[in-house]
């Protein structure tokens, strides 16, 4: 009675990261995370996991063998940064901060999303036309310098001669890892980049007599038939690649 009563009295200690009304107490495995937010996030890969916990925003234990362990704390702090990374473009740096502030207690924990460190303007998706360097990629998209660079000699990313990617490129690398993943190898996934070229060639050749002109209304005129050309040409191309693949599997 007298070990119950003093293992009773021993404080239990509070949790030091947000969020702190949700159980701290290791007992998922890194596979049972990544099922709890399948239904949110369906290509969250574990590798993607492994990397936020390199960068220490998130913290899990470690049994005597060294696998990891994560709490329901856990969980939700991956769905945080899953959804400022998804839904708002933030890069990984301004995701800390305000996971920063969270465990701080700067920020108010119950509605986390109200708080910002920087204003919503300076983290707006990147412009068409924009360069991005190969860190700011791997800011916005969670994905290593060494898997852009590998896109990169796989043909999938185009770099500029001074190191600089377009602003499509977080898209690619993120589409590029999901693939990946999901079973296709580099050289399938760079045979996209070269079909997309060469439709790219024709939407450029259909406008090519609007391109020649000098009135800088008819090239305004021909860009934004370009987007809605390459608009209908992805909706076609999904719909075309959806009854192939259920012809396929009947």
């Amino acid at each position: 009675m007298a070990g119950e009563k003093r293992r009773r009295e021993v404080p239990i200690e509070a949790p030091t990261t947000w969020p702190f009304d949700i159980s701290h107490e290791p007992t998922l495995k890194i596979g049972e995370v990544r099922e709890l937010l399948s239904a949110e996030f369906p290509m969250l890969a574990l590798s993607k996991i492994r990397h936020y916990e390199s960068l220490d925003l998130i913290s899990p234990r470690r049994t005597p063998s060294n696998q990891r362990v994560f709490s329901l704390a856990d969980v939700e702090r991956l769905r945080f940064i899953l959804t400022e990374q998804r839904d708002r473009y933030l890069p990984l740096s301004q995701i800390k901060e305000l996971l920063r502030q969270l465990d701080s207690g700067q920020a108010g924990a119950e509605h986390p999303g109200r708080m910002r460190a920087v204003d919503t303007g300076e983290v707006a998706r990147p412009k068409p036309g924009t360069r991005l360097t190969k860190s700011e990629v791997a800011d916005l998209t969670g994905a290593s310098i060494e898997q852009i660079e590998d896109f990169a000699k796989a043909g999938i990313l185009a770099i500029d001669p001074r190191g600089r990617l377009t602003s499509q490129s977080i898209d690619i690398v993120r589409y590029g890892m999901m693939a990946l993943e999901l079973g296709l190898d580099s050289r399938k996934v760079r045979s996209m980049k070269n079909s997309a070229h060469a439709h790219a060639s024709t939407i450029s050749a259909v406008l090519a007599p609007q391109l020649a002109k000098q009135s800088s209304l008819e090239r305004e005129r021909a860009y934004a038939q370009a987007s809605e050309l390459s608009a209908v040409l992805v909706g076609l191309y999904q719909a075309l690649l959806v009854e192939n693949v259920e012809v396929e599997l009947d």
